[in-house]
């Protein structure tokens, strides 16, 4: 059988690639490369996927250091059509889930459960505690505070937040429920042989010391910037590019087969390459409030959405995705800049404290924002 033309073969990629959703712009294709990420602001911030930038992967098998990609390719050698989870496996990673403390979904939570102490505390309140009392060991007097806040988070991911314990915290006020969050009693510090029992307002002093660094050190870029202001809940985005050029493939051996998945070896421009091609098309997220959340977080961080690009709302599976062309994201972006700007009572937004943020930041989700999409 004579294969088919080069030109014929462009118009059937074309034919399929073309969006039959009627809320689609005319003409606009599907994406043919997607990445899912908690991280969204911040590589929108800088303009370019960068591999390894966070945490490490953990796998066993994982690839360290590479951007990856869900594209057109088959998933396996022996499948016989392109993968049938392009969109699902994006978003499961858009999640931010993970085993180890340095995962974005609970980074997130470890935030806001920082606050939670830390408004307690701060406001003389007592915390609940329980009737451990574990043992410390500190390097040295001066390094208290860091170790103290590594400790915590692990407290915090093993104990609360693994065993879905977090939840309750997030969007919820700082004090609705501190009395579910329970830590330990005393605590035994041993620093340089010295061992010091910590009960009382001493072990207050130092769960304010520990929560404050935790806090501190999650606001300085170890946890994605949208998690914190939208108190404690990831807002995962999933890029979708034009066709990407020159990916090179990783094999995971699996029990009962080889999957296949696509990587760039060094940082991808959002605006593509001339060599390999692949400019940012189309953002999508999984709600008007997440869309919502994230033009705020571009306004706090004063730079803009990239042009021409579409932004794609899917929620649960069931429902349709709906597509918001330039003319609904300029219309959206002026609504939320009115309201915030209400909100803010005139003030830059750089210099508001993450707390009222966090609550201009609830107020706009509060909202029926399928109007704020109308032209």
């Amino acid at each position: 059988m004579r294969d088919i033309d080069e030109r014929s073969r462009s118009s059937l990629r074309m034919a399929l690639l073309q969006s039959l959703n009627p809320t689609a712009p005319l003409g606009y294709t599907k994406p043919e490369a997607l990445h899912g990420t908690p991280w969204g602001l911040e590589i929108l911030q800088s303009g370019a996927l960068r591999g390894g930038v966070n945490d490490a992967k953990g796998g066993t098998q994982s690839l360290e250091g590479k951007v990856f990609f869900s594209d057109r390719t088959r998933e396996s050698a022996s499948a016989e059509t392109t993968r049938a989870d392009l969109r699902s496996k994006p978003r499961v990673y858009a999640k931010g889930e993970g085993m180890h403390p340095s995962n974005a979904y609970s980074r997130a939570q470890q935030h806001r459960m920082a606050q939670v102490i830390l408004h307690a505390l701060d406001n003389g309140r007592s915390l609940s505690t329980n009737e451990l009392a574990p043992s410390i060991e500190v390097s040295s007097p001066e390094t208290l505070h860091i170790e103290g806040a590594a400790w915590l988070q692990r407290l915090l991911h093993a104990g609360y937040i693994n065993k879905l314990g977090g939840l309750p915290f997030i969007n919820a006020p700082l004090g609705e429920h501190l009395d579910t969050l329970k830590l330990p009693g005393s605590i035994e510090l041993r620093v340089d042989g010295q061992v010091k029992k910590l009960r009382g307002e001493e072990l207050n002093r130092f769960y304010h010391q520990a929560a404050s660094e935790l806090q501190r050190s999650l606001e300085n870029g170890k946890a994605p910037y949208l998690g914190l202001l939208n108190k404690g809940a990831i807002v995962p985005l999933v890029f979708g590019f034009e066709k990407i050029n020159n990916l090179s493939t990783h094999e995971i051996k699996l029990r009962s087969k080889t999957t296949q998945h696509s990587y760039q070896d060094t940082e991808h421009p959002l605006a593509g390459s001339p060599e390999n091609g692949g400019k940012l098309k189309e953002v999508e997220v999984r709600s008007l409030g997440d869309f919502a959340t994230l033009c705020l977080g571009c306004a706090v961080k004063g730079f803009e959405l990239p042009a021409n690009i579409v932004v794609r709302v899917k929620g649960q599976k069931s429902e349709k995705a709906q597509y918001l062309d330039a003319q609904q994201i300029q219309a959206f972006r002026q609504n939320l800049a009115a309201q915030v700007a209400e909100q803010a009572k005139g003030k830059p937004l750089g210099a508001l404290p993450l707390h009222q943020l966090q609550d201009i930041n609830s107020q706009l989700r509060a909202g029926d924002l399928r109007d704020w999409t109308k032209v």
